[in-house]
């Protein structure tokens, strides 16, 4: 199990987290992750009969996923849609506390016709106690932050401000985090700029090659300023 990319404070591995997790032999403190939803967006009418950023997602995005990669791990976080919202509050019930974090979106998809507005997305959060940190506003249960604002084509990319946010609700400087589910970087990302250490698993070889390129280039925007 070769890496893609690393260095003494990260590790990229390009491949199936299913298969490279159990070959792991480090202890991480907190896996922050946004694993593919079980999900089948359709065009729509009107304005978004043309959403192929949604619908041509190469089906990596939409498959769903084994929550059972979090069993064992005593602190993480775990985006989901309303769909799997039971199943991962279960897996949640094995940890000693967790919660329920609302990622509430001021500027959603206007698609309502005979639903309700996609303005909400959720992450649960499983932790043994002592793992809470950060302070008064760090620790609410919702967050405001806008979607569609990428700086990748990855279609679920997540804001790096609501990162943060549950990176330091979840740990403290150098400890080491894990995303199974990579994706685009976000996490990475994150992690550069709150000096925490990182581990990133992604299925995708063009994924894997942006991640890469986005720490580099956070590395080069933080030795300007």
């Amino acid at each position: 199990m070769n890496p893609y990319y690393q260095d003494k404070w990260v590790t990229i591995y390009h491949g199936d987290c299913r298969e490279i997790l159990p070959q792991l032999d480090v202890k991480v403190d907190l896996v922050l992750t946004d694993p593919p939803y079980d999900i089948h967006a359709g065009y729509g009418g009107g304005c978004f009969g043309k959403r192929n950023h949604l619908v041509k997602t190469g089906g990596f995005t939409d498959g769903g996923c084994d929550y059972g990669f979090l069993n064992g791990n005593k602190n993480w976080f775990c985006f989901c849609s309303l769909k799997q919202l039971d199943e991962l509050l279960l897996v949640a019930a094995k940890c000693d506390r967790r919660n329920l974090i609302t990622w509430c979106k001021p500027n959603p998809v206007p698609t309502c016709n005979n639903k309700y507005l996609p303005d909400v997305e959720y992450v649960v959060h499983g932790f043994s106690s002592g793992r809470l940190f950060g302070n008064y506003k760090d620790k609410s249960s919702f967050s405001i932050e806008n979607c569609g604002n990428k700086t990748t084509d990855h279609p679920n990319e997540k804001p790096i401000g609501l990162i943060q946010r549950l990176l330091v609700c979840g740990s403290e400087a150098e400890s080491l985090i894990l995303d199974p589910f990579l994706g685009s970087g976000t996490t990475a990302v994150a992690c550069e700029r709150l000096n925490r250490r990182w581990i990133g698993i992604e299925i995708s070889s063009k994924y894997c090659a942006i991640a890469k390129q986005r720490i580099e280039n956070e590395r080069r925007q933080r030795k300007l300023f």
